[in-house]
C-alpha cells in the first residue's frame, strides 16, 4: 500500500507568519489554486486513490477534496492527524514568539507546551497510533492500494518522525511547503519513506 501525505494549502496566517495550531483557518486564494495544480499534478502522474482520509481542520479537509476529486463528505476525517495543539500561542507572529514557545522550533528537547498546548511526544504517539491504523488496513482491505491523507507542517512532521524514528533534536530537520507530499510504502511489515516532493514544481 502506498499512501500520499500531503500538507495543506497556503492560508492567510501561512502568508502572515502566524501560528495557526487548532484555529480553523480556510484556505486562501492563493491555496485554492496550489491544492489545484497539486491535483493535476497527481492526474499526469496517472495517480488515483482509493482511499482518502483528512485532518478535521477546514484548510486540510477542503485542500484533500481538491486533490482527490472527492467530495468532503466522502472523505474520512481523523484527529490524530490535525495540526500541533499550540495552546496560548495561536495566532502569534511566529517571529515574536517569546523563548520559551521559540523552544518548540530550536530546542525541541526543552519545549515545555503552554497552556493548552500538545507535547511533541504526544502528536507522536497519535502520528504513530494512525500509521498502525493504516498497516492494518493493508491487510484487512487488500484493494486499497493507494492513500491521500492531508494533515498539517507540524503534525507531518510527526508522522515523519514516526517514519524515519529521528530524535527529538531533529524534529524540524526537514522543511515542509505548502501542499508538499510525502510518499510512504507500506511493505514486508514495515514503512518504507519513498520521498519528499514539491508538486507545484512539476507542474
Amino acid at each position: 500500500m502506498v499512501v500520499y501525505f500531503i500538507r495543506h494549502g497556503e492560508t492567510d496566517f501561512n502568508k502572515q507568519g502566524l501560528i495557526q495550531g487548532r484555529t480553523d483557518i480556510p484556505l486562501n486564494e492563493t491555496g485554492l489554486s496550489q491544492a489545484e495544480l497539486t491535483a493535476a499534478y497527481f492526474r499526469k502522474e496517472g495517480i488515483a486513490f482509493d482511499r482518502v482520509c483528512s485532518s478535521p481542520l477546514i484548510r486540510a479537509h477542503k485542500t484533500a477534496s481538491i486533490v482527490s476529486g472527492w467530495d468532503m463528505a466522502d472523505i474520512q476525517t481523523d484527529e490524530r492527524v490535525q495540526e500541533l495543539a499550540f495552546g496560548t500561542a495561536e495566532g502569534m507572529d511566529f517571529k515574536k514568539l517569546p523563548e520559551n514557545i521559540m523552544n518548540l522550533f530550536t530546542r525541541p528537547e526543552a519545549y515545555v507546551p503552554p497552556e493548552g498546548a500538545e507535547q511533541l511526544s504526544a502528536l507522536r504517539d497519535r502520528c504513530q497510533s494512525f500509521l498502525d491504523e493504516l498497516a492494518e488496513m493493508s491487510v484487512k482491505e487488500p484493494s486499497v492500494h493507494t492513500v491521500l491523507v492531508a494533515t498539517h507542517g507540524a503534525a507531518l512532521r510527526g508522522i515523519l518522525s514516526c517514519l524515519d524514528q529521528c530524535s527529538l533534536e531533529k524534529f524540524w530537520k526537514k522543511g515542509l511547503y505548502n501542499c508538499c507530499v510525502v510518499k510512504a510504502q507500506w511493505k514486508d511489515r514495515g514503512w518504507i519513506l519513498e520521498s519528499i516532493e514539491n508538486p507545484l514544481r512539476e507542474v
